[in-house]
């Protein structure tokens, strides 16, 4: 082997690693996945879980909520509603903003599907649930 690597060559991995890592980057855990995990293993009494994979849960929903709104707050600034005003404008408008937002948010957190959650989680969040979880594991964990 001579040493020389030709310019496709070089090219095609740094291609490569450039999506494993793009990709890689775009994954965030679903938060529905890791508070079932975490419930899982509160019955089974095993804080330490708990605590991680509780902790993963809030960290992906504030995530996916912060993205959300920086998402949209960007796509609201792309696409602006203009002064002239008529039905075929508005539409127009929106339905811009609807992918730019699609577009946007799967650049940063992967796939919408899998962030997708049923209502009662959505709920047991909205009620702030897995913070009691949380701190019966922490005192369970420091005992």
């Amino acid at each position: 082997m001579d040493g020389n690597f030709s310019p496709a060559s070089i090219s095609a991995v740094v291609l490569l690693l450039t999506a494993a890592l793009s990709s890689s980057a775009a994954f965030l855990e679903p938060h529905d996945l890791l508070y079932d995990n975490a419930v899982q293993a509160f019955y089974s009494s095993d804080y330490e879980n708990v605590v991680r994979y509780m902790e993963g849960a809030l960290s992906s929903y504030r995530e996916v909520r912060r993205t959300k709104v920086r998402c949209r707050l960007r796509c609201q600034d792309q696409h602006p509603f203009d002064d002239t005003f008529s039905d075929l404008r508005f539409f127009d408008v929106v339905l811009r903003r609807a992918g730019c937002m699609n577009k946007c948010i799967e650049e940063k957190l992967g796939t919408q599907s899998v962030h997708k959650v049923s209502e009662d989680v959505v709920q047991d969040f909205n009620r702030r649930i897995p913070y009691n979880y949380l701190q019966l594991a922490y005192k369970k964990v420091s005992v």
